[in-house]
């Protein structure tokens, strides 16, 4: 998945889906989940919504509200807090996964 939320080549077709998601931090004690929503996904990755702070390189795990296990992602891009998608972040699956 490109590190651009812009960029129109893909190696896997997008859907728009909304579902309600959690994110799990591996080492965040503080707090451990987050509440998210997805936009848009494909086997190889998720555009979410969500109110926190996510960083660019960031590995965490992705479980919608109906899959069975969650899925290791790594954060490719997060929106600026001065931009209309502060709200947004682009997850790249570790491996193809069907959402």
């Amino acid at each position: 998945m490109s590190t651009s939320p812009f960029d129109s080549t893909r190696r896997s077709q997008r859907r728009r889906l909304s579902r309600a998601a959690i994110l799990i931090f591996e080492n965040d004690e503080d707090a451990p989940t987050c509440s998210a929503t997805t936009v848009d996904v494909s086997d190889h990755g998720a555009r979410i919504q969500l109110q926190a702070v996510l960083t660019q390189g960031q590995v965490l795990e992705f479980k919608t509200e109906d899959s069975a296990q969650p899925v290791r992602c790594r954060v490719v891009w997060a929106g600026d807090m001065s931009s209309d998608r502060e709200a947004e972040a682009g997850l790249e699956f570790l491996t193809p996964h069907q959402v």
